[in-house]
């Protein structure tokens, strides 16, 4: 891993360790296992599984810069994990495929749930390419390209979606995320087994 992306991966780790970022990680953890159990989730119901007021639910989620996802009736379907099938990046957690709002997500959630072997599947951000990957407690298999590349951004200055989640991609070859990273110079570009330690950093602070 280059230094860029090293400095990235440790500022990730540094911002959901801290006291902020655990308490964010420990309430989204939370609605993530209400959407898993439950599916869709009212803001009151979300409030009732995180001892908050059902109507501060979205507003708190948003002053932490991690507005949750909803559907056009106003139902929370996404935490990170999402139940959006329209995502792009979809990975086997709990026996069903679910979304993921980035590729980290993908990479990362599947470790967090202990999952043996979590297939993942993608789209090339530059080309449509199809991607796809096993995600296990020791690293990625049946890598496909093989030459596949992440890029990592930033996850700090405004909504979590806007300045991570929406940067961070899977692409076909190096050269391709290297264009991504020469077009916008706050991103790094990895492989996609250290894109997978990155993940594992993050997991293990669940």
């Amino acid at each position: 891993m280059d230094r860029v992306a090293q400095q990235l991966s440790d500022r990730l780790v540094a911002k959901w360790s801290s006291p902020r970022g655990m308490v964010l990680m420990a309430a989204g953890a939370t609605v993530v296992d209400g959407l898993l159990k439950q599916g869709p989730l009212t803001p009151a119901a979300a409030g009732e599984l995180l001892g908050w007021p059902g109507d501060e639910v979205l507003a708190r989620f948003r002053a932490m810069d991690f507005a949750l996802e909803t559907d056009p009736e106003g139902l929370i379907i996404g935490a990170g994990v999402s139940l959006n099938p329209e995502l792009p990046y979809r990975m086997e957690l709990l026996g069903q495929f679910r979304s993921g709002w980035c590729a980290m997500d993908a990479l990362m959630f599947p470790v967090v749930f202990g999952e043996a072997a979590s297939r993942v599947t993608a789209r090339c951000t530059a080309t449509g390419v199809p991607i796809s990957l096993t995600v296990t407690p020791d690293g990625i298999r049946d890598l496909t390209p093989a030459t596949t590349t992440v890029t990592l951004a930033p996850a700090a200055g405004a909504d979590i979606r806007e300045v991570f989640c929406d940067r961070v991609r899977f692409y076909a070859t190096r050269e391709l995320a290297d264009r991504a990273v020469a077009a916008d110079l706050e991103l790094a570009a990895c492989d996609a087994a250290e894109a997978w330690a990155v993940g594992k950093r993050l997991a293990d602070l669940f």
